[in-house]
C-alpha cells in the first residue's frame, strides 16, 4: 500500500524491483490512490491495481473519509495475501486493511528501534528496506521498474527540433491533502532562467498540472512552449525523457523527471535533498539554505510556520543556469 503524494509513490517504486528479485513469480497488487493510478498502470511488474478515492480519504470531511474506508473494506473483504507492505509511517493506514487476511504485515510505523523512515536516508532506500529487511552494509539501492509511457502524438508535434529541450516546473509542491508553497522557488526566478536559457540556444518547455495554471501569467512575455495542463502523469514522464534537463524544486515533477531518467537541476530549501534526491551524475542539487539554522524545517509531516522561504530565495538564477549548462555539456 502506498497512497498520497505523487513523489512519494514514485520513490516507493524500487520496492517492486526488490520484490521481483526476491520472488520472481510473486503476484503483486498495489493499493493506490486514484490520483496516481494512471501512472502505476504504466509500471511494469504490478499485476493488479486497487485504486481508492485518495482525495476523499485525505482531504474530505469525516463522512466522506468513512465512506472511502467502508468501500475499501468491501473491496478487500476476505482477500488473502501472504505479505502486506504498508509503505506509510502513519498507523491510521492500517485500518484500511482490516477486512483482508494477511500472513505477514510489515509497515513503516515507528513502533520500535530503527523503525519508521530513518532521518537523512533516501526514502527510496527506506521503502526497499521494508521489503528486504536489510539494514547494514549488505543493503543495496534498487532502481524503479520500467515505465511504458509513450509520448502522445499531439505533444510530439509541439516539440521543436534542433535545440536542446529544457523543461521548467514552477508549480507543483501540492497534493490532495495540502499545498506546500515553502518548497517552491520564486516563479519570477523561473522566468529569468527561461530568458537566459533561450539566449543560450535552448527551447524552454513550461510544464505542470492543470492546477498550476497560475504560473502561466508571469511567463506571458517569454518565448516558452506552454504545456501546463496538457499532460497526464504518464505523458509527463514521456515528455521528460525527451528533455536535456528538467529544472524544478522538491515536487512531483522532480520525481517524475528522475523516473524518466532525465538530467535534473533540483532546487531544495525546507526539505533535505538526502531524503528525496539520491546523488547521481545526472542530478545537480542546489541547497544553499542548508547553512541556515532553521534548515531543514520539514520534520517528515509538517513544515515550520514560516512566511518567508529565504532558503529557496537563496538559490540564484545564475546557480540554476550553471547547473543546466553543466548537464548540457555532459
Amino acid at each position: 500500500m502506498k497512497l498520497a503524494a505523487i513523489g512519494d509513490v514514485v520513490m516507493a517504486l524500487p520496492m517492486l524491483t526488490a520484490l521481483r528479485e526476491a520472488a520472481p513469480s510473486s503476484r503483486i497488487a498495489w493499493l493506490c490512490g486514484e490520483t496516481v493510478q494512471p501512472l502505476l498502470a504504466c509500471v511494469r511488474g504490478i499485476d493488479e491495481l486497487i485504486a481508492i478515492d485518495d482525495a476523499g480519504l485525505l482531504a474530505g470531511g469525516a463522512s466522506q473519509q468513512a465512506a472511502v474506508v467502508a468501500r475499501t473494506w468491501r473491496v478487500l473483504a476476505g482477500r488473502r495475501f501472504d505479505r502486506v507492505l504498508l509503505a506509510h509511517a502513519d498507523a491510521r493506514y492500517r485500518h484500511l486493511i482490516r477486512t483482508l487476511r494477511a500472513g505477514e504485515v510489515r509497515s513503516l510505523e515507528p513502533r520500535g528501534p530503527r523503525s519508521g523512515l530513518l532521518p537523512g536516508r533516501s526514502h527510496a532506500d527506506e521503502y526497499v528496506r521494508l521489503v528486504t529487511g536489510v539494514d547494514d552494509h549488505r543493503a543495496r539501492a534498487y532502481a524503479p521498474p520500467p515505465v511504458d509511457a509513450p509520448l502522445p502524438r499531439d505533444l510530439e508535434e509541439r516539440l521543436p527540433s534542433g535545440a536542446p529541450l529544457v523543461a521548467l516546473a514552477p508549480g507543483g509542491a501540492r497534493n490532495v491533502a495540502r499545498d506546500n508553497p515553502l518548497r517552491r522557488w520564486p516563479v519570477d526566478r523561473y522566468v529569468m532562467l527561461a530568458d537566459h536559457l533561450r539566449a543560450a540556444g535552448c527551447t524552454v518547455l513550461l510544464t505542470g498540472a492543470a492546477s498550476d495554471d497560475w504560473v502561466r501569467a508571469p511567463f506571458g512575455g517569454t518565448a516558452t512552449v506552454d504545456l501546463v495542463g496538457r499532460t497526464d502523469l504518464p505523458s509527463l514522464v514521456a515528455l521528460y525523457r525527451r528533455c536535456a534537463a528538467v529544472v524544478t524544486h522538491d515536487s512531483g515533477p522532480l520525481h517524475l523527471a528522475g523516473l524518466a531518467g532525465a538530467p535534473r537541476v533540483a532546487l531544495f530549501g525546507p526539505t533535505p535533498p538526502t531524503s528525496f534526491a539520491r546523488p547521481e551524475a545526472r542530478t545537480r542539487v542546489l541547497w544553499p539554505g542548508a547553512a541556515l539554522p532553521c534548515a531543514p524545517c520539514y520534520d517528515g509531516r509538517d513544515f515550520a510556520a514560516c512566511d518567508d522561504n529565504v532558503c529557496m530565495q537563496a538559490i540564484g538564477v545564475d546557480d540554476a543556469l550553471r547547473g543546466v549548462l553543466d548537464l548540457l555539456g555532459r
